[in-house]
């Protein structure tokens, strides 16, 4: 890892790269609280690809990310057993479409530099392009038989966290993203994407 101090800013973000977001969006998208769906956005892609741009650059201009695209929707899924017992229910919160384009630009940029100066660990398999599951297997099988091929004891220690994402601490998050070479306003877009979030849950219409 090779980095500056105050290193990675975001830049401005052209119609065109839009557009091919808007284009690749999944028709059956459901809708989130503005009841924006994914046939009408990828239906009037051409349309609204512009103002769509300029409220990204604006995003990152003001260093904030628009209130009305915190609110989710939130569905309770059934899964099995009791009808009556929550814990047989899965969340699913869905947000504005628009909201997942600003995202999917921020991360487009994010990405690019963290892959740029080597800042993930080579053989992060989570949530990376072109990595999965199998590459994580495949590779660990690898080391396993390496191991037992140079005659040495293999161990593990597997850790399975429920709900994974409310243990992230957003504060040594955004202090680490400081340490990285992220510059102040770009932190500062990270936090208030973070914070103030709500939700309403939808039950039966």
């Amino acid at each position: 890892m090779n980095i500056k101090s105050e290193a990675f800013e975001f830049s401005r973000v052209l119609v065109e790269d839009v557009l091919v977001l808007l284009n690749d969006i999944d028709s059956s998208k459901a809708t989130g609280i503005d009841n924006i769906g994914g046939r009408f956005v990828k239906d009037f892609a051409k349309v609204i690809a512009r103002p769509i741009t300029q409220l990204c650059n604006l995003s990152i201009k003001t260093s904030s990310f628009p209130r009305s695209c915190k609110i989710a929707k939130v569905i309770p899924l059934f899964k099995k057993g009791s009808k009556t017992e929550t814990k047989n229910y899965r969340p699913i919160s869905l947000l504005p479409l628009i909201s997942k384009i600003i995202e999917k630009v921020i991360h487009s940029q994010t990405q690019s530099y963290l892959d740029k100066n080597k800042i993930l660990y080579c053989y992060q398999s989570g949530f990376r392009s072109k990595y999965s599951t199998d590459s994580c297997l495949s590779y660990l099988c690898d080391l396993i038989s390496k191991g037992f091929d140079s005659g040495l004891y293999t161990g593990m220690m597997l850790i399975d966290l429920q709900k994974a994402f409310d243990t992230i601490d957003h504060e040594i998050l955004l202090h680490k993203m400081k340490f990285l070479g992220f510059l102040k306003k770009v932190i500062d877009w990270f936090k208030c994407y973070l914070s103030n979030r709500t939700f309403k849950v939808k039950i039966n219409e």
